[in-house]
């Protein structure tokens, strides 16, 4: 029975020369025997079928006769083109199979493993608020196949959640004299208890007396660098926001810090306090929802 080579490819038989030659590469890499030492005679047959397939609708030549008559001039199942009886021949694979094997094991003879970069770590890393934001040179504990190593990573200012910081050479081991991989510290970043970050500001409610509010004040804040002193100008509302520049996260372009103004009034007041602020609207009359519904 003549073989279905577009079956063994798993390719419609209008396939183009790019799907057919795809196709042909994403099984040899499958089913390589050098893959599968444990049944690697199973491999073999299997590969040896997949590479007569491919030198067979590669050709289009002879891909026009097998399409017209079902076979290329050679009785399959006694050695297809490249084989010798009884055994893969895999100096003679034909086009492909250098492709295919350098992606496998790196460019090289066949049968020959040569030197192979190591693979990518990510090593997970919960910083607080004032690291991230200023940066900070931390110890990480990575294991290795000849014992855990210490490694001290510089975190650069302003990372966030999320963020990879990569450490060259510092990865999986290479094989076969081949350059280890790189490691990657994958950030995330714990809340901090009244400031707030957007890209590189940062944001801060600030309470202020009505007094401030009305009259002005200087007064001060906090910032990742210490406590400042700004103006709160007369007049100021609930909800304005006064900028501190300069005094965001660190980095290439820092950030402003921005101070949100909450004013806060007592709770409760003696009976001339009463007097007084109805006296204080009495003579300063304004409607503060007029306009708004």
């Amino acid at each position: 029975m003549a073989k279905d080579y577009y079956a063994t490819l798993g390719v419609p038989r209008n396939a183009s020369e790019e799907e057919i030659k795809k196709a042909y590469r994403k099984l040899a890499r499958e089913f390589h025997p050098d893959l599968h030492p444990d049944k690697r005679a199973e491999m073999e047959a299997k590969f040896k079928e997949i590479n007569e397939a491919y030198q067979v609708l590669n050709d289009p030549k002879k891909r026009a006769d097998y399409d017209l008559t079902g076979h290329v001039g050679f009785e399959t199942g006694t050695g297809a083109p490249g084989y010798a009886p009884g055994g893969v021949n895999f100096e003679d694979f034909g086009f492909g199979f250098e492709d295919i094997f350098g992606e496998l094991f790196g460019r090289g003879r066949p049968g020959r493993r040569v030197a192979q970069r190591g693979e990518d770590l990510e090593y997970r890393l919960t910083l607080d608020f004032m690291q991230a934001a200023k940066g900070a040179e931390i110890e990480v504990s990575m294991p290795k196949p000849s014992g855990a190593e210490t490694l001290k990573v510089r975190i650069p200012p302003g990372v966030a959640t999320g963020s990879r910081v990569r450490v060259a050479g510092k990865g999986g081991e290479g094989l076969a004299g081949g350059p280890p991989g790189d490691l990657y510290i994958v950030v995330a970043v714990r809340p901090h208890p009244y400031f707030r970050r957007e890209n590189r500001d940062i944001y801060l409610d600030v309470p202020i007396t009505l007094k401030e509010a009305l009259m002005g004040a200087e007064i001060e804040v906090p910032t990742i660098d210490g406590r400042v002193r700004i103006k709160v100008p007369p007049g100021t509302q609930s909800g304005q926001m006064l900028r501190v520049k300069g005094r965001g996260v660190y980095g290439r372009e820092r950030g402003d810090e921005y101070a949100v103004v909450k004013i806060l009034v007592p709770r409760n007041i003696d009976e001339r306090s009463r007097e007084i602020i109805e006296e204080f609207e009495s003579r300063n009359p304004y409607e503060p929802r007029k306009g708004l519904w």
